[in-house]
């Protein structure tokens, strides 16, 4: 009975959802995001907003992540949560789902255990020594579908089928990459803590790691486009509307020096680069890379989340001063004089 009415819950809601969906909003959102991200001139800097508004429709399913995990209904449903009511309120949220099995993704499919918590995403459980380390390298590239691999293409798949249903948001409801991390993030994920020593006592082992994990990561995502039809041009990342074919995460590597970063970390970004083009998202403080990270090529935006704890007159002359866009910078950092080039957080 549970699985009936989970049933009749989806369709009941897609079919809210078709009803009150206006594919001219999000090509005109994509159009003026794309001059955007060329810096031409715009009417109004596009703008996600923070909060929810007055005055929509706020009836929609909520299940606990744990649930979502469990249940590529529920997910599926919770996914298009967000865009059911960013596009009431008319902003330039784009209307965008992803198979939403956390950071472990790529871990996992190596091999690496990971568990569920109460109250956030999955957690990795690191490999337990450099021996082991070592020998998941010795293996090489992994199944691709292993792990969350394989479940990741098995629940777009079942997106697609399901929104094949319903015309309007099967042709603007895009599936976007899931949460790959970055080289070095996926690296310390697989490796532990241990890999910030090991980038001085063991530094060729760390190169042979993260080379690996580059390897793989292309291959997965070339896969991964091939099944949703995401190309590489301009595509969307959670609240944002982008240009290129990846959103790199570079969380871990802000507790790395300058040198390190130029090392480990910007060569490995560069190749996925060199291969989708896109951008990169830090969280914590940056201004030990992001000049250096601003020089990359095929680099066409920036997403910090934490502009408060970053020296902004550096991040802006690094980013805007390069023409490299911001996406979801504050309203409130935003210089009085920038009239595009950024995608605004009201």
């Amino acid at each position: 009975m549970q699985d009936i009415d989970l049933q009749s819950t989806l369709e009941r809601s897609l079919a809210r959802f078709e009803e009150i969906l206006d594919p001219a909003h999000p090509a005109h959102a994509r159009q003026v995001c794309q001059k955007t991200f060329a810096f031409e001139p715009v009417d109004e800097l596009p703008f996600v907003y923070r909060n929810g508004a007055e005055g929509i429709d706020t009836e929609w399913p909520s299940f606990p992540y744990n649930d979502t995990f469990a249940d590529r209904t529920k997910m599926l449903l919770d996914q298009l949560r967000a865009p059911f009511f960013h596009h009431q309120m008319g902003d330039y949220h784009p209307l965008n789902i992803r198979t939403n099995y956390g950071t472990v993704i790529l871990p996992s499919i190596f091999g690496v255990d990971y568990q569920l918590t109460e109250t956030s995403l999955p957690w990795a459980n690191h490999l337990g020594s450099r021996d082991e380390v070592r020998e998941l390298i010795d293996r090489g590239v992994p199944d691709l579908r292993s792990g969350l691999g394989g479940r990741c293409f098995e629940t777009a798949q079942y997106y697609q089928e399901v929104l094949s249903n319903y015309p309007k948001l099967d042709e603007t409801i895009v599936i976007y990459h899931p949460d790959l991390q970055g080289p070095f993030d996926v690296a310390h994920l697989i490796w532990g803590p241990d890999i910030l020593m090991g980038v001085y006592d063991c530094p060729e082992m760390v190169h042979e790691l993260l080379s690996l994990v580059v390897e793989t990561y292309i291959q997965w995502v070339k896969a991964w486009k091939a099944l949703v039809g995401e190309g590489n041009e301009f595509t969307t990342h959670w609240n944002f509307y982008m240009q290129g074919g990846v959103m790199i995460r570079d969380d871990t590597p802000v507790m790395l020096r300058t040198e390190h970063y130029e090392e480990f970390v910007k060569p490995y970004d560069q190749m996925l680069l060199d291969e989708f083009g896109g951008c990169i998202h830090f969280c914590g403080r940056g201004d030990a890379f992001i000049a250096s990270m601003c020089e990359s090529h095929n680099l066409y935006g920036i997403n910090s989340s934490q502009p408060d704890w970053n020296d902004m007159d550096l991040f802006l002359r690094s980013t805007l001063g390069n023409r490299i866009p911001v996406l979801g910078l504050p309203e409130e950092y935003l210089p009085d004089d920038v009239t595009t080039g950024v995608i605004v957080l009201r």
